[in-house]
């Protein structure tokens, strides 16, 4: 315990200050929700577990972890009366410890059931025809490796491409029209995951984990017919964590505690009961704490369940947010 609390306090004191970073900068908030039902009714808490297949976006070392091939899907169900759409899909494959593991996943997130309008030079109310959507996508490619027994190193690169409708208006009917800002860009993140278990025997079950959110993530932004746009940074996020796995005959229980660092320093809770790897329940908290200066947002909890039955696994998640509470399904399938 002694080695464990050196370890939580070492990675606050080097990682805390990295919160200052680009404090007010919000661009990419699209890539932040997560992905995969299962980290996601932990709270977020999946850097140091990172044994699926979505650890691609929580930690790409963790890939190394997954033995042969792990497809899976994500869904959000309706959210109230709001069109929103959410689904992620992914393919894992670990080829062998000599050759390394690969990735490739696809997030679309979506807004529906826009109207979109402006206001002439009188204040009168000027509408465009038809229910207009949003789109932001990102695709990942990934790649991770073993470097030495218990650790392994990871790399991930996104694509990101996103449209948002728009008015362009000079407060007449007739020179009011639809147009679109767009943007594209690219980012990279980088992983490590160590278990402790194959460096001090004592320490099986014990694991840790990092990952380098957005290390160089630009976004270019252009509104068509309006300016010729600009390019932004997405500010880094330095993500470790710490996880714990006691196996207890036919239970696992496992226990998590990630930081965020984006913004500022953000802790993120979480917990899991595995039933012989086949039934799970789990919970989880998401600290946010201010988020700045005077604006402030109550922590985000989350519960979740799931089943393992052969090659096949559904994982299911509530996330409770302050603004509106959101549920994840995830399959998963394994060969």
């Amino acid at each position: 315990m002694k080695l464990l609390t050196k370890i939580m306090a070492l990675m606050l004191v080097v990682l805390a200050p990295m919160a200052v970073f680009a404090e007010g900068d919000f661009a990419g908030e699209a890539m932040s929700i997560g992905v995969g039902a299962r980290p996601l009714g932990m709270g977020g808490t999946f850097a140091a577990i990172a044994n699926d297949a979505s650890t691609s976006y929580w930690n790409p070392a963790g890939m190394a972890n997954v033995q042969g091939v792990e497809v899976s899907s994500v869904k959000l169900t309706k959210i109230n009366d709001l069109d929103t759409k959410y689904s992620y899909v992914n393919l894992l494959y670990n080829v062998s410890p000599q050759v390394g593991a690969f990735g490739l996943g696809w997030l679309r997130q979506a807004i529906g059931g826009i109207q979109l309008s402006a206001v002439d030079n009188l204040g009168n109310p000027i509408q465009i025809e038809g229910l207009k959507e949003n789109a932001d996508n990102t695709v990942y490619l990934a790649y991770a490796r073993s470097i030495a027994s218990g650790f392994s190193a990871g790399t991930t690169v996104k694509i990101l491409l996103g449209n948002y409708p728009a008015v362009v208006s000079d407060g007449t009917t007739s020179g009011t029209s639809e147009t679109e800002v767009s943007y594209s860009g690219f980012g990279i993140d980088l992983g490590l995951h160590l278990k402790m278990g194959d460096l001090v025997k004592d320490l099986n079950g014990l694991s840790i984990g990092v990952n380098f959110q957005d290390v160089y993530t630009t976004l270019s932004w252009q509104a068509n017919g309006v300016s010729s746009g600009a390019t932004e940074t997405v500010p880094v996020n330095i993500k470790p964590g710490i996880a714990y796995d006691l196996k207890l005959g036919q239970f696992d229980i496992i226990a998590s505690v990630d930081l965020d660092t984006k913004y500022q320093l953000i802790v993120h809770a979480g917990g899991e009961l595995w039933w012989n790897n086949m039934i799970a329940v789990r919970g989880g908290i998401k600290n946010y704490g201010e988020i700045s200066s005077g604006l402030a947002q109550a922590a985000d909890w989350s519960i979740g369940a799931s089943i393992r039955w052969y090659f096949i696994g559904l994982d299911y998640a509530y996330v409770y947010n302050e603004l509106t509470p959101v549920q994840y399904l995830s399959i998963i399938g394994k060969f």
